[in-house]
């Protein structure tokens, strides 16, 4: 088993290395989760080395409700301190830093699973693929510090696994509290040391309630509704719970008929790798491997047409949310996080309830892409045009056109009406 074990683990690695390098021939890596990481970073380093300190709000998210760090607190500190060294790519070396301490985690934690055959395993694990070509960084870090926790307390050093699973709940706690929480509650059964168990979950509980907090406290939570940001955490968790289990599932394998039969396993990851593409829909994930930032609005925001300051409600397909972060970057404040569930894309019953929407988020213009309105399907636009066309209206939302473009048309809002 030594060496095809071995040519199997020299290929997985090889795969791996293949991907974390495409992704790091990217300023900026343009996927579905990693603009929000790039914007957060921007913010804090730009505060931080002006001398301002680390933030607790972001005025400029969320129409001015938004926190510095609804999470991943330690990844994004770290990202700004070399922010005006690396520049964005500061945040694409911390996407591939996440993955490579969740395998190093993992192997230290388990050294059951150094064998070459089972350290393959860990590399094929498809979750943990998916993490960086979504862009997952807060998510892989959280992993990575529950990953070296259980090292901790697997080598005897209660303090430190507290420490270390402290870290992960705080770097993501929406996901990574309720499998700490699993975990603990399954190895009580087992643990011959329960009391030092119970001290360390006490402790990393207590480290990580502030980041709970800010995550519970963001506008992301408070603009969802119950049933979906349920159905969000049993599908999120359910899923990334994957990350951590694998070691445990090898181990489980490893006393088991399978054991013998190590190809076979490897074969199911490949193939499950392969599955994902279409039933998680990650070929956009994987086409970030080649993406390039659209430049379809740096016209527009060089232009006398853009305030800075404003309110923007930008709406685009296909662009990762470049266009959001370029709004940023030259001054304006967002209506939303970069959140699907906080960008609110969907479509309206009528215009007022338009309005009402447009008046609850202080939104002064709205970017919208034709490419939204093939791929979201809404009817934001055809409100938009059918405001514009009509004019003023006493008591209304007043929406003036004042920029199309063949990609994508500007609208100027007057929340209080405008003069007929």
């Amino acid at each position: 088993m030594g060496r095809p074990g071995g040519m199997v683990l020299l290929g997985a690695s090889a795969a791996l290395a293949v991907i974390l390098a495409l992704i790091l021939r990217h300023p900026i890596f343009l996927t579905n989760d990693s603009m929000n990481d790039y914007a957060h970073v921007w913010y804090v380093s730009d505060r931080l080395w002006s001398g301002h300190g680390l933030p607790v709000h972001m005025p400029v998210l969320a129409h001015g409700r938004a926190y510095a760090f609804p999470y991943a607190f330690i990844p994004w500190t770290l990202a700004a301190l070399v922010r005006p060294l690396l520049g964005d790519w500061a945040v694409t070396l911390g996407l591939v830093l996440g993955v490579l301490a969740v395998v190093a985690g993992t192997l230290v934690g388990f050294p059951e699973m150094r064998r070459p055959w089972w350290a393959a395993m860990v590399i094929l694990n498809p979750v943990l693929l998916e993490g960086p070509l979504l862009g997952q960084m807060p998510f892989l870090w959280a992993a990575a510090f529950l990953m070296f926790a259980i090292a901790a307390w697997r080598g005897g050093r209660t303090l430190l696994a507290g420490l270390l699973a402290g870290c992960a709940g705080a770097t993501h706690p929406a996901v990574l509290l309720p499998l700490i929480g699993a975990l603990v509650l399954v190895r009580m059964r087992w643990e011959p040391r329960r009391g030092r168990l119970v001290a360390a979950y006490v402790l990393s509980l207590v480290l990580a309630a502030p980041a709970a907090y800010f995550t519970l406290a963001s506008p992301v939570f408070s603009e969802t509704s119950v049933p979906r940001i349920v159905a969000n955490f049993f599908g999120t968790v359910g899923l990334r719970a994957l990350v951590p289990a694998a070691p445990f599932i090898g181990l489980a394998l490893q006393r088991t008929p399978l054991a013998r039969a190590p190809l076979l396993i490897v074969a199911v990851l490949i193939a499950l790798n392969a599955a994902f593409v279409p039933l998680r829909h990650d070929a956009y994930a994987w086409r970030g491997l080649m993406r390039e930032p659209d430049r379809s609005l740096d016209g527009f925001f060089q232009s006398g047409r853009f305030v800075p300051g404003a309110t923007y409600r930008v709406l685009a397909a296909g662009d990762a949310k470049y266009g959001m972060y370029q709004a940023l970057r030259h001054g304006a404040v967002l209506d939303s996080e970069f959140f699907p569930e906080s960008m609110a894309l969907r479509s309206w019953p009528s215009e007022h309830a338009y309005g009402d929407f447009l008046r609850k988020r202080t939104i002064d213009y709205v970017i919208i892409f034709g490419a939204y309105d093939r791929g979201y399907g809404t009817n934001e636009h055809a409100l938009l045009r059918a405001m514009a066309a009509r004019g003023p209206v006493t008591g209304r939302v007043c929406v003036r056109a004042i920029e199309h473009r063949p990609l994508y048309d500007v609208y100027a809002i007057a929340r209080a009406g405008c003069r007929a």
